[in-house]
């Protein structure tokens, strides 16, 4: 449901008790007068990050951020998905966790249902066993509507994809979508405790992750509250809606080039149409639907690109000739007990 989450908390700091505390560093910008103090934990890197900046002049202009992978403050691993259950208790142990840190009463940090967030992500992970190539290689293939670039990474050696991220050019609402093989991922990291069992764990999960921007989380919450974004709601509303502007939702109807040719073929469309259709259909899987956009206006292209659904019966076109089950979030995927749950089989896991 989650994994990486960053709250601004409106705690103010006494000079004394910023003298106090130990930071693990002390950074000052002489020209605009700021001091930001960071304390995190150098030895364990699953332990919550505080970061304290105050005006040097005047240590009442000040703010508190609280980042960490709620995942892997919890279970010691991302691997593991956060469920509705943990979310109080982890905002409660936040809490008691600021107060010991700073060596401050626990009165003084404000409760958690006023803490806003300053950066989210959302995540899902779908078991799809030995097809996670098979869908990273869809997914290098697609473009995502909005002004979104695919960017597929491949392993060192170039023999496998192990993601494919979704990104916006523009610097401005820069939102995030991105696919990867967990296990792959969690090859690369340092050793760390339980690093096999994690790994194991990790086995054939698919994971899709949204880096949401500050107008994503103010879709689902005005003032980008922690009690409305931590939520199973706004989770499925945001993976969901990713997921149906991939074209991933309902069946992933895949055909050989062969077999699409087939289907234009057998239409009753006149020869012509049909001639327009096919020399279409071969330049978007020879060149890409990127080459096609920018050969054809905007009308033929999506004129083409539409009647070719309509006659394949696809969401969206996707050349492959394995069958892949749909990825969906399931109305209650985030709301069973206390869990570590890995996910269950993609074709499973269906919105109701």
């Amino acid at each position: 449901m989650i994994d990486t989450v960053k709250f601004d908390i409106r705690l103010i700091l006494t000079e004394a008790q910023i003298e106090l505390i130990p930071w693990s560093e002390i950074k000052k910008t002489l020209k605009k007068g700021w001091v930001t103090c960071e304390l995190f934990d150098q030895t364990d890197d699953t332990q919550p990050r505080i970061v304290y900046k105050y005006k040097e002049d005047n240590p009442s202009k000040a703010w508190l951020k609280l980042e960490l992978s709620a995942p892997r403050y919890l279970y010691g691993s991302n691997v593991y998905e956060l469920k509705q259950a943990d979310v109080l208790p982890l905002l409660k142990g936040l809490r008691r966790y600021v107060a010991t840190k700073l060596h401050i009463p626990l009165s003084q940090v404000p409760r958690y249902d006023a803490w806003e967030v300053e950066k989210l992500h959302i995540c899902k992970n779908f078991h799809v066993g030995l097809k996670v190539q098979d869908y990273l290689n869809l997914l290098s293939g697609i473009q995502k509507p909005g002004g979104y670039k695919t960017v597929p990474y491949s392993a060192a050696d170039g023999s496998k994809l192990e993601s494919v991220v979704f990104q916006r050019n523009k610097k401005k609402n820069r939102s995030v979508h991105k696919f990867y093989d967990k296990q792959a991922e969690l090859e690369q990291k340092p050793h760390y405790h339980n690093q096999s069992q994690h790994q194991r764990d990790a086995d054939g999960l698919l994971r899709y992750e949204v880096e949401l921007t500050y107008d994503d989380m103010r879709k689902h919450s005005p003032t980008r509250r922690a009690i409305e974004l931590l939520t199973p709601q706004t989770a499925i509303a945001v993976l969901q809606s990713g997921l149906k502007t991939l074209g991933l939702t309902k069946p992933i109807k895949q055909a050989s080039v062969r077999s699409m040719l087939e289907a234009v073929n057998r239409t009753g469309l006149n020869v012509r149409t049909k001639s327009m259709l096919i020399a279409f259909l071969m330049e978007l899987h020879i060149n890409g639907r990127g080459y096609c956009k920018k050969k054809y206006s905007r009308t033929t292209f999506y004129d083409n690109y539409n009647k070719l659904k309509e006659v394949l019966d696809m969401d969206e076109i996707h050349f492959s000739d394995i069958t892949l089950p749909p990825l969906k979030v399931h109305k209650d995927s985030f709301k069973n007990k206390k869990s570590r749950s890995i996910g269950v089989p993609a074709e499973e896991t269906t919105a109701k």
